[in-house]
C-alpha cells in the first residue's frame, strides 16, 4: 500500500515537471521571437518617443518604413505614390511628429496633402506648359481635371492655346499621355447642301415615300420627328429619305419634273462634333433697353428670318456619319422694336455612309409675288399714274426640299475638290453655270 502511494506521488511530481518544462519552453519561444522582432526594427536605427516628441537616428532607412512610424504617431493613414522610394539618413531629437514628417519629406524632395484621415505622399509638384496644336485648350482642361489630385492646378492661356499644368512629377506622365491622345488632327467633314423651292403638289411627282429607308443598305439609320403619311395630293408633311445612288440623277429628276427654284447650293466644311450653319434670308435689327440704377443701356439684336440649317456631324471609325440636322423656315417683322417670328422647324438625327445623301422635305413657306398691270406710258405718269394701273398679289405655297451630302475630307476627296474648283473657274470664265455635287 505504501509503495502504491509513493508511486502516485512520484508520477504527480513528474507530470508537474513536464508541465513546468512546457510552460518555460513557450515563454522562452515568445521571448526570443519578441527579441527577434525588436532586432528587425532596430535596423532602422534608434527611434524613441518621449512626451509626444520623437528622436531619430537613422541611416539608410527605407522611406516607406519611416512613413509607417509617422502614420502611427500622427494617427493618420499614409498612402505613398509610385515615385516615393529609396532610403534616407537623418538625425534629430525631440521634434514634434508633424515637423519630423515634413523634414523627412523635404529631404527626399516629396510633397503631401491631406484627404480626411489619409495623407497622400507624392513627388514634388512640377510645372509644365503644353502648346496645343489641334485641340481646344478649354475643352482639354475640362477632361484633364478628372486626372488631377487635390492641390493640382491647370490653367489656360487663350492667346497661345496652351495649358499650364502643376502636378507631382509621377502624375505628370499621365497628364502628358492624356494630352497627346487628345491633341490630334480633327476629322473634317465637307457638307454639300442643295436648297430647292418646289411648288406644293409637284413634290408628289417625285415618288417620295415618307417611310422610306434605303432597303439596299440596312445599316442606314434614320430618326426623325413628325413623319406624315403620303396623301393623294399636296405636301407629304415632313419626311426624310436616304439616297444610296447617284445624287446627280436625283437632282436632275427634281429639276425636270417640278416647278422649282434653286435657292442655294453651298458647301460648308466643319470639324467632327462641331456644328455648321447656313442662313439664307435676312437679319432684322431691333433695340432692347435695360434700365439700371447706374443708367440706361441699349443693345442691338437681330432676328434671323428665312431658311436656316444647322448640321452637326459625328464620324465613326467605319466612315459612317451620324448627323444632327435642324432645318428651320421662318418669317418675321419688327414693329416698334418688338420682333415677331413665325417658324416651321424640326430636328433630325440621321446616320449615313460618307458620300450618301439625305433628303429632307415637308417644310413649307408662302411666296408672295407682286405684279403691276396697267396701260403703258399712262401708268408711269406721276401723281395720276395709279389711276391707270393695278397691283396683282399672288400668294403661292412653296415647299422646301433640302439635300445634304456629307463627305469625310480624306486626301483623295481634297484632290477631287481641287479639281471641282478648277472646273468651276473654267465655267465662270465661259459664263456658264455649274451645279456642284
Amino acid at each position: 500500500m505504501n509503495k502504491k502511494i509513493y508511486l502516485r506521488i512520484k508520477d504527480f511530481i513528474a507530470a508537474k515537471s513536464i508541465r513546468y518544462v512546457l510552460i518555460n519552453s513557450i515563454l522562452l519561444f515568445l521571448f526570443f521571437s519578441s527579441a527577434g522582432f525588436s532586432q528587425s526594427e532596430d535596423t532602422l536605427g534608434d527611434v524613441s518617443i518621449k512626451g509626444g516628441l520623437l528622436s531619430f537616428k537613422l541611416k539608410d532607412a527605407d522611406i516607406k518604413s519611416i512613413l509607417q512610424i509617422f502614420a502611427r504617431q500622427l494617427h493618420k493613414n499614409i498612402v505613398a505614390g509610385d515615385g516615393v522610394k529609396g532610403t534616407v539618413s537623418l538625425s534629430f531629437s525631440d521634434v514634434k511628429p508633424l515637423e519630423g514628417f515634413e523634414a523627412v519629406l523635404r529631404a527626399k524632395g516629396l510633397d503631401w496633402f491631406e484627404e480626411g484621415d489619409t495623407i497622400v505622399v507624392s513627388n514634388k509638384k512640377t510645372v509644365k506648359t503644353f502648346l496645343l496644336q489641334y485641340a481646344n485648350a478649354v475643352e482639354v482642361k475640362t477632361a484633364l481635371e478628372l486626372l488631377m489630385v487635390e492641390g493640382d492646378q491647370v490653367s489656360v492661356n487663350d492667346s497661345y492655346n496652351a495649358l499650364i499644368v502643376k502636378t507631382p512629377s509621377d502624375n505628370m506622365s499621365r497628364i502628358e499621355r492624356a494630352i497627346r491622345n487628345m491633341d490630334i488632327p480633327p476629322i473634317q467633314v465637307m457638307v454639300q447642301v442643295n436648297i430647292i423651292e418646289i411648288k406644293t403638289g409637284d413634290v408628289g411627282n417625285l415618288g417620295l415615300n415618307a417611310k422610306y429607308s434605303s432597303q439596299n443598305n440596312p445599316n442606314n439609320k434614320l430618326q426623325t420627328k413628325g413623319f406624315a403619311e403620303k396623301g393623294d395630293t399636296g405636301s407629304l408633311g415632313f419626311y426624310a429619305q436616304v439616297i444610296s445612288g447617284n445624287v446627280e440623277s436625283y437632282l436632275s429628276t427634281v429639276l425636270t419634273e417640278t416647278n422649282y427654284d434653286l435657292v442655294a447650293s453651298p458647301r460648308i466644311a466643319t470639324i467632327n462634333h462641331k456644328p455648321a450653319s447656313i442662313l439664307i434670308g435676312s437679319k432684322l435689327g431691333y433695340k432692347t433697353t435695360t434700365v439700371t440704377t447706374t443708367g440706361t443701356v441699349q443693345e442691338i439684336h437681330f432676328l434671323e428670318v428665312g431658311t436656316k440649317l444647322i448640321i452637326t456631324p459625328h464620324v465613326s471609325d467605319d466612315e459612317y456619319i451620324r448627323m444632327k440636322i435642324a432645318p428651320k423656315v421662318s418669317e418675321g417683322y419688327v414693329t416698334d422694336d418688338l420682333p415677331t417670328e413665325n417658324t416651321t422647324e424640326t430636328e433630325n438625327e440621321v446616320m449615313v455612309k460618307s458620300g450618301q445623301t439625305i433628303v429632307i422635305g415637308g417644310l413649307t413657306k408662302n411666296k408672295e409675288t407682286r405684279t403691276e398691270v396697267g396701260i403703258p406710258l399712262l401708268m408711269n405718269i406721276p401723281l395720276i399714274g395709279n389711276l391707270f394701273k393695278k397691283t396683282n398679289i399672288d400668294n403661292e405655297k412653296r415647299e422646301l426640299l433640302v439635300t445634304i451630302t456629307p463627305k469625310i475630307m480624306t486626301p483623295e476627296y481634297l484632290e477631287k475638290m481641287q479639281n471641282d474648283i478648277t472646273t468651276i473657274n473654267d465655267h465662270a470664265k465661259k459664263g456658264s453655270s455649274f451645279l456642284l455635287h
